[in-house]
């Protein structure tokens, strides 16, 4: 009897545990067969992912669901419902939806783009969502840097004849000869909880990962570590050392074999909440944000109104905006809701010459940056009181750096007769980063004070190291579904 029992209780978990964790993946494409990046995927109100930029997607399947059918639901096409009986791992096809003028009928009277913007402004603070809220949160963030020139060469040392100093000055440029143009790319992913009130936020993180391939990295700090490996061999190891950068003193007691911090160990919260709300809040309340003088400085811009489109049942106007001065910044478009004026898509993209941020100390300190390239999108989804807030938002921004500087080690005496000992060297490196960062914002339920209070955000959080894809990591998550730069990374 007890075997029975036994089997039929194992046959019951199995069960139980296969409808937990039963998940659907799907692509989405266009009558071409081309993928249709960030489709909102939806099974009821509140539950929906987004799907990636190659179209792909993965959602697990709500027990019990909010509704019997599945949404697809993407501007600039055919909303797509199949019940969720039928939802089955495969290829979904949306049509193209038209967004003539004539085939619309809207009001009775024909707003103007200026007329929709100010409706757009005038209605923002009730259309979006001030109220305390938890929102469950998934992150990736990708980095490509580009190495365009990297320099390191040993002037002085003391502690070296001329010859060695020679043969040291090779190795270190037999390192650099070889990452020179070459391209590395890492990803982070992080899944949590986000907790906003009255413009303040706590984060709790719940699983972070690092994808990144350490043999092949060639970000600053690993090459700056290969080549103090080379640098080190030449030094006391037991010394300790003042270590500046030109007139800076950046480390009074340097130590080549101190413990080193392991970085991805190391994250601080509050670098990843500082992110992560530059996105949800900075778009959340766009309608503030001076920076965006596309809703306010509308001389500066020529306004198109290019049509009609639906989304999720409803139908939104398309504004296409561009400079119409030099002082103008941005370039993109706003879908807006015909019925209440909310914006529910948001592109965005920096002109042509424009910066998002420059810093230019080439000739006085060897330094300089230049963040340019940068493109915004978001999409946002209403609730069942008719809030919108930020569903999926995506950020990608071009950084370039250059860093010409001399760096000199000088052992700290034990005793004032000492010989002083010094090494001087001059290095020069010089990137391209792309980076992209793409949230999506799982769930949002409303909390009070108390509970926003009661939350202790923990200061570090821990990051698992992974060199290749493991599609185990984010198995029964609902996430962003992997792209294929992902799948195939080594």
């Amino acid at each position: 009897m007890k075997k029975v029992t036994s089997f039929f209780l194992l046959t019951f978990l199995l069960v139980a545990q296969n409808i937990v964790a039963q998940s659907v993946t799907g692509k989405v494409l266009d009558e071409q067969q081309q993928p249709i990046p960030y489709v909102t995927i939806g099974i009821g109100p509140t539950y929906n992912v987004v799907s990636n930029e190659d179209g792909a997607f993965i959602i697990l399947l709500p027990e019990p669901a909010e509704d019997n059918k599945v949404t697809f639901s993407s501007i600039g096409y055919q909303t797509v419902q199949v019940p969720l009986t039928d939802f089955k791992n495969g290829t979904y096809v949306l049509k193209e939806q038209a967004t003539q003028l004539d085939d619309v009928y809207i009001t009775n009277q024909k707003l103007t783009p200026a007329e929709i913007l100010a409706q757009v402004i005038a209605n923002a603070p009730k259309n979006y969502g001030t109220q305390p809220v938890k929102q469950t949160f998934f992150m990736r963030s990708s980095q490509n840097i580009k190495l365009l020139d990297s320099k390191f060469e040993l002037l002085k040392s003391s502690l070296e004849t001329k010859s060695t100093l020679k043969d040291l000055n090779k190795e270190l440029e037999d390192i650099t000869a070889k990452v020179v143009n070459q391209s590395s790319q890492l990803f982070t992913e992080s899944y949590g909880h986000l907790y906003t009130q009255d413009g303040k936020s706590k984060l709790a993180v719940e699983k972070a990962v690092e994808l990144r391939n350490k043999e092949k990295d060639i970000s600053g700090d690993q090459i700056n570590s290969r080549l103090m490996e080379v640098i080190k061999k030449h030094l006391d190891r037991d010394a300790s050392y003042t270590l500046k950068s030109g007139l800076f003193t950046l480390d009074k007691d340097f130590k080549f074999d101190s413990p080193k911090k392991d970085s991805v160990q190391d994250s601080k919260t509050a670098n990843l909440r500082g992110r992560i709300t530059s996105l949800s809040s900075s778009l959340n309340k766009f309608y503030t944000n001076d920076e965006l003088d596309f809703l306010t400085d509308l001389k500066r811009y020529t306004y198109t109104l290019e049509g009609f489109s639906n989304y999720g049942g409803e139908t939104v106007y398309i504004l296409d905006f561009k400079p119409a001065k030099s002082s103008a910044s941005y370039f993109g478009k706003l879908y807006v809701n015909v019925n209440d004026f909310a914006v529910v898509k948001l592109e965005y993209n920096l002109a042509d010459g424009k910066t998002a941020e420059k810093i230019n100390l080439k000739f006085l300190l060897g330094m300089k940056m230049v963040q340019d390239r940068v493109k915004v999108a978001a999409t946002y989804t209403k609730n069942e009181k008719g809030k919108y807030s930020v569903n999926f938002a995506k950020k990608q921004m071009v950084t370039y750096m250059y860093l010409n500087r001399s760096l000199k080690l000088t052992k700290n005496k034990v005793d004032k007769k000492e010989e002083t000992k010094m090494l001087k060297l001059d290095f020069l490196a010089e990137f391209d980063a792309q980076t992209t960062e793409e949230l999506f914002v799982i769930n949002k339920e409303p909390i009070n004070a108390q509970e926003f209070n009661s939350i202790s955000e923990q200061e570090k959080y821990d990051i698992k190291h992974l060199a290749k894809y493991d599609a185990s990591v984010w198995k029964n998550y609902n996430v962003l579904a992997p792209v294929d730069a992902i799948k195939n990374y080594n």
